[in-house]
């Protein structure tokens, strides 16, 4: 969970792009007048999705930076547990007044879910937000792990009765039913219910505070897949804009979306060349998360 020892002028260049990362989370700092921390995960490494480790890393860059008035939380990352989504929100706003969740590349499924829980979302013109529509893990006959959307897994059903009513096979269809676990069924249910309730729940507390219907309206848009018709579909600054979202656009000619770009561009260099899964970090400290984890793996949710 600590860098590898490294000694010698390599340690060297990788203190000063610690402290180069850093000095544009302090830079950013003063251009949004506000304390910065960052989350990063990295593309190209597994499992690299938010779960039960977050919190204690996050924790200890929290506390770096202390209470504050204004906290601008930086996010990329493809998602992961909406259970642990919920409580990066709340130990955030345990820290500050005002919460702002900046999004300089993506921050889908449940890192969507942590930036609707903010009074405002950052986004520049490559920044992109996404569907909360749950994905549910599946083990399949030959044990591989896959995750489908909990909506798929729920549609089915209707698909096979009308293709019963269509007069196809019944015992092709019948072979079909069989394989298809209540249990799962009622994760999906449930897990729609779960990412649903929460979006409008957060949305109306902060985002959407003065307006509860447009916060249900916005809550059951994002969940809905048979509206976006894939998990992965992007949701720029325009479209969450006219969704209802609070969204600050900053230009791509703006000093603090420059800066923004060239600290996630770094951050990408530097967990790829390290092999690092995660990245926390504020102007003062930084902690990663999965240092030599072995080559890339294909990334899920």
């Amino acid at each position: 969970m600590t860098a590898p020892v490294i000694r010698g002028p390599i340690t060297r260049v990788l203190n000063e792009l610690d402290l180069t990362r850093r000095g544009l989370l302090r830079k950013l700092e003063g251009l949004f007048d506000s304390k910065v921390i960052a989350y990063s995960a990295n593309p190209n490494a597994s499992p690299n999705f938010i779960d039960q480790n977050d919190p204690v890393f996050l924790n200890d860059v929290l506390e770096a930076v202390g209470k504050c008035k204004k906290l601008d939380f930086i996010i990329d990352s493809p998602g992961g547990d909406p259970n642990i989504a919920e409580k990066i929100s709340v130990m955030c706003r345990n820290f500050c007044e005002t919460l702002r969740v900046v999004v300089p590349n993506s921050a889908k499924s449940a890192a969507t879910m942590i930036a609707l829980s903010a009074d405002e979302i950052v986004m520049g013109y490559l920044s992109e937000i996404g569907p909360i529509d749950p994905q549910i893990r599946v083990v399949n006959p030959q044990g591989q792990i896959t995750y489908v959307p909990a909506q798929s897994i729920i549609d089915s059903i209707g698909l096979l009765h009308n293709a019963m009513q269509q007069g196809i096979d019944h015992r092709a269809i019948i072979a079909l039913i069989q394989r298809l676990d209540p249990a799962i069924i009622d994760v999906a249910s449930k897990s729609i219910t779960f990412s649903k309730n929460f979006a409008e729940t957060y949305l109306s507390k902060h985002m959407l505070l003065h307006n509860p219907e447009k916060a249900k309206e916005v809550a059951e848009a994002l969940s809905d897949n048979r509206r976006w018709l894939s998990h992965g579909k992007r949701i720029g600054a325009k479209e969450a804009r006219e969704l209802g979202l609070r969204v600050t656009e900053i230009g791509n000619e703006d000093d603090s979306w420059k800066t923004l770009w060239e600290y996630y561009s770094r951050v990408q260099i530097y967990l790829n060349n390290m092999a690092v899964v995660k990245l926390f970090e504020c102007a003062d400290i930084g902690l990663t998360y999965g240092v030599g984890a072995g080559p890339p793996q294909q990334p899920r949710r």
